[in-house]
């Protein structure tokens, strides 16, 4: 059984191979072969077949020629990579969202694509609560300042203090694996929680302590927004400049999800005009940050670049995710975590693999 490993700096290929060894380890003739991408010192591209990658596909299908499982973070697994390899059984991605995976073509060669979802939701919630706090209570802009130096008393000036979370309104847009996790961490700070999500059901809203209310609700009566969608072409520019202006002046809005998912002129304007108070941003429309980009001119903000998702525990976590799928369905189980599920029952016969009966 030959497993073709792509790692980055992130979920490094040794990560892979000894999580993967630890799910397999009944396997008798398991081996692997591969290499690490630069990520995320490389920034990630975007093509027509794939998003969000790093790589060359002909690397990639060429390591994949061989391999009986192919699996990676952030490589692009194109048509091209696909139909490399005439043995290949299985493709694993460490994320959430396949973007660089062309499902259709591993669909059509009966080859499921597994993958993480919810790998990082415990960093991400965490790193969400700490960019409001950074946010409201200027955390970030005093440390900027002590850093050049500066011993600034503007943020204890009144009009320029922040307010204490407690008894505060939240609304959380999205009610999935991360919007989850930030209700119940800033309802242990005595916010009230106000959710949006229209696919999530009722006993979510229970569990979360969340009130289910329409949009334009959320964004009237909360002092934070916090968005944790998934980019769609429904959800595309969503938070418009009209959803914008509902806000409260005083209220903050977070992104740690998508950058598309929020109209960035219209973010800028507001901001800008003071239309609300304040923005904690991790992601953008456009990656990275182009250096003209007026957001870095402005008072009112916090920004970092698309870390959100990154833990120690985050790398393993994806990788055991994975793995434990995949042992599953050398096994005939089934699986948590698939793609393209129609293909499932066309799975290999594994009596004709040797080595994959589990001892």
């Amino acid at each position: 059984m030959k497993i073709a490993v792509i790692g980055d700096k992130f979920v490094k290929n040794k990560i892979f191979n000894q999580v993967l060894r630890n799910h397999l380890n009944w396997i008798e003739d398991l081996s692997f072969s591969g290499y690490q991408l630069d990520w995320p010192s490389t920034p990630l591209e975007n093509g027509g077949e794939v998003r969000e990658y790093v790589g060359n596909d002909d690397a990639v299908a060429s390591l994949a020629a061989e391999a009986d499982i192919l699996v990676t973070n952030v490589a692009p697994i194109t048509e091209k990579v696909i139909n490399a390899s005439a043995r290949l059984k299985v493709i694993g991605c460490c994320r959430g969202g396949v973007v660089n995976v062309n499902v259709t073509a591993a669909t059509r060669k009966g080859i499921p694509v597994l993958y993480t979802p919810g790998r990082n939701a415990p960093v991400v919630a965490e790193f969400t609560v700490g960019l409001i706090l950074s946010e409201v209570l200027n955390i970030a802009r005093a440390h900027a300042r002590l850093m050049q130096r500066q011993w600034s008393g503007q943020f204890y000036v009144y009009e320029d203090s922040g307010f204490e979370l407690e008894n505060k309104v939240a609304g959380i847009i999205g009610l999935g694996a991360i919007g989850q996790r930030v209700a119940k961490l800033l309802r242990a700070v005595g916010m009230s929680i106000l959710a949006y999500d229209p696919f999530v059901a009722d006993d979510i809203f229970d569990e979360c302590g969340a009130k289910s209310v329409s949009l334009d609700e959320l964004l009237k009566m909360s002092d934070v927004v916090s968005l944790h969608a998934r980019e769609t072409v429904d959800t595309h520019n969503m938070i418009s400049g009209e959803k914008i202006r509902l806000m409260k002046p005083t209220a903050y809005l977070i992104n740690t999800a998508r950058g598309g998912l929020l109209d960035y002129d219209a973010l800028r304007h507001a901001l800008k005009s003071k239309v609300i108070a304040g923005a904690a941003l991790d992601v953008f429309a456009t990656e990275p940050l182009p250096q003209e980009d007026p957001l870095y001119d402005l008072d009112n903000i916090t920004i970092t670049p698309h870390i959100g998702g990154s833990s120690k525990e985050t790398a393993y976590r994806s990788v055991a995710i994975l793995a434990a799928d995949i042992r599953r369905y050398l096994l005939g189980l089934s699986v948590a975590h698939c793609k393209n599920p129609e293909v499932l029952h066309t799975a290999f016969d594994k009596k004709d693999v040797l080595g994959l009966r589990e001892g």
